[in-house]
């Protein structure tokens, strides 16, 4: 989207001709339609953060952030909810649609609830049923003589039905998240 607006923004602005008011309109349009996919490419950019970090990467910065990371991609994920219920260049029925399509994923129920427990520090209501919270956390550290130390984060949720692997359940919530934009025509 952002090549489509840099594409056109060296056209001067005082330009009256047609094609420089459709020009104007194309941008518009763009920056209105951009608002619920604001968020959704930014859940995508922290799931490539989360991936990252699960399968192993250059431990550059202090472990904690790794684990913010992790938390991050669980509100930015959950929170699309809110971008997709609140833009209102989305048709009335997307935009209704959503709560009863996470409430259809158990991968967006759990991360429901995840992220309200990050956020509240306490669930206080159970979207899952399954009170998902942090449990454990594996750091695997490599080192190795002339090589950069590397280092991958497992996660696990535990939940009353069992224990989750986080990243499963990331990867799983974004592809409920895909379907969703599938089945209502946003991709």
């Amino acid at each position: 989207m952002s090549s489509c607006i840099a594409a056109t923004a060296n056209v001067p602005r005082h330009a009256t001709t047609d094609w420089q008011l459709d020009i104007d309109r194309f941008r518009a349009i763009l920056i209105i339609m951009a608002k619920w996919r604001e968020q959704y490419d930014r859940t995508e950019r922290w799931y490539d953060r989360f991936r990252t970090i699960d399968s192993g990467r250059a431990h550059d910065v202090s472990s904690d952030n790794y684990v913010d990371e992790i938390y991050a991609f669980f509100l930015n994920c959950y929170h699309l909810k809110d971008w997709i219920k609140n833009d209102t260049s989305l048709p009335d029925a997307v935009r209704s649609a959503v709560e009863h399509f996470i409430d259809s994923k158990r991968s967006l129920r759990l991360c429901a609830d995840v992220c309200n427990g990050l956020k509240h520090l306490e669930l206080k209501r159970d979207r899952s049923g399954e009170k998902p919270k942090f449990g454990r956390k594996q750091f695997d550290v490599g080192l190795g003589a002339g090589v950069p130390t590397t280092i991958s984060v497992k996660c696990e949720i535990t939940t009353e039905t069992g224990t989750v692997d986080a990243f499963q359940l990331a990867t799983e919530a974004l592809e409920s998240w895909k379907k969703f934009m599938i089945e209502y025509n946003l991709v």
